[in-house]
């Protein structure tokens, strides 16, 4: 007959306890293997949330191509292009063009001046690079259609010339210049676009106001981080294809990202590396302490199958032994790990860490596979005992 459950959960504890040093050998063999998994995804995850706060403070992930002539007039990546790049490459997100004002480099309201950087862009600038209007709005095809003298201002230039008040339908003059603010946008930053404050203007006007002369850049956004080389890639390929007489430079907003995330892929392969063989070896250590268990309580089993104890119901004491073994190893690395983890992110380096659930589930998920699959085998083979031969071993 069958063990109530408290009475299996007391033999089986009873039964590790008897062997403690080899039971102890053993979680710590778990201990090992589940440490270095739960490493990897606290590491991954550390990386992630930096990368995650990195591209919060800047533009979406964009490309720019740049084209030399080596002879003759320079190539233009004019609508026409643009609308083939976008049909032809499915990483691109949206395609915005931007240009540098030259001729506007600081502004006044008042009392107050503050020195700035002038970019004119089109009327998608948003959705490429995803920024939000704080207040206001952004430009609309009426302001570009009839040239009217408004512009957007960053949250840094607000705070310069407004001083905490709502800038909205105030008048600024910029480098001569009079403008009727819109709207407020939230301040970010690129890899090398650091400024005391940014002002944007439609291209209609620049190119009024600069004598019809523009320095236009496309920004080529991609749906994800990512995606961001295998689109400067298929760009590249696309103009030299289109230009052949011409070179590709391509530049990107992420190019310091994509360094953080390959150093993360490559450290996390080789601590998942490390991980693997200590599991294995952890479960080499649970497949021999559930054959020696075997082999030492085969009188045990053959008492308990001569009473009514089935097949199932012995192997999943043997199976319950190692389980019990990997969650005590597994829990402890967790644990281990988190107390090492926090302490690493707040004293020896800065970097944002919580703990995760999710990552724990894993953890131990992986801590009881192994107990399962190591000891399989070995409990199988003790529900082949004979049950004559068993009661009369010694």
């Amino acid at each position: 007959m069958g063990l109530p459950l408290p009475d299996l959960l007391f033999m089986t504890w009873r039964s590790l306890t008897n062997q403690w040093l080899r039971s102890g050998l053993t979680a710590f063999g778990v201990f090992m293997g589940v440490g270095a998994v739960s490493a990897t995804l606290n590491i991954q995850t550390i990386t992630r949330e930096q990368i995650d706060l990195k591209l919060a403070a800047r533009d979406r992930p964009f490309v720019t191509p740049h084209l030399w002539a080596r002879e003759g007039p320079e190539p233009e990546i004019d609508e026409t292009v643009q609308k083939s790049l976008q049909d032809s490459i499915a990483e691109i997100r949206t395609i915005s063009s931007i240009s540098r004002v030259f001729s506007v480099n600081n502004a006044q309201y008042e009392a107050q001046e503050a020195e700035l950087s002038a970019r004119s862009v089109s009327l998608n600038y948003l959705d490429t690079t995803g920024r939000r209007v704080l207040q206001g709005r952004f430009f609309d095809q009426a302001d570009a259609e009839q040239y009217r003298p408004v512009v957007l201002i960053d949250e840094k230039l607000s705070e310069s010339l407004f001083q905490g008040q709502s800038p909205l339908s105030k008048a600024i003059y910029a480098s001569g210049n009079r403008f009727v603010v819109i709207g407020v946008i939230e301040s970010k930053s690129n890899s090398d676009w650091e400024t005391n404050g940014e002002l944007w203007m439609t291209d209609t006007f620049a190119s009024v106001l600069s004598g019809g002369y523009r320095w236009d850049q496309l920004q080529i956004s991609a749906h994800s981080l990512t995606q961001v080389g295998t689109l400067s890639e298929s760009i590249e390929t696309f103009l030299l294809e289109r230009y052949p007489q011409a070179e590709v430079y391509m530049e990107s907003n992420a190019e310091d990202l994509l360094e953080d995330l390959e150093i993360q892929q490559i450290a996390s392969a080789a601590l998942t590396g490390v991980g693997v063989i200590a599991l294995v070896i952890g479960g080499v250590g649970i497949a021999n302490i559930t054959v020696a268990a075997v082999l030492e309580r085969t009188k045990e089993i053959g008492i308990r199958r001569a009473i009514g104890a089935s097949k199932l119901e012995v192997m999943g004491q043997f199976i319950l032994e190692a389980v019990i073994l990997s969650l005590l190893g597994g829990l402890a690395a967790v644990i281990t790990v988190h107390g090492l983890t926090r302490a690493a992110t707040t004293v020896v380096i800065q970097a944002p860490y919580r703990f995760s659930p999710r990552n724990a589930a894993l953890s131990m998920g992986a801590a009881v596979a192994v107990g399962v699959g190591a000891s399989v085998i070995p409990a199988l083979r003790a529900t082949r005992v004979d049950i004559v031969k068993a009661l009369r071993s010694d």
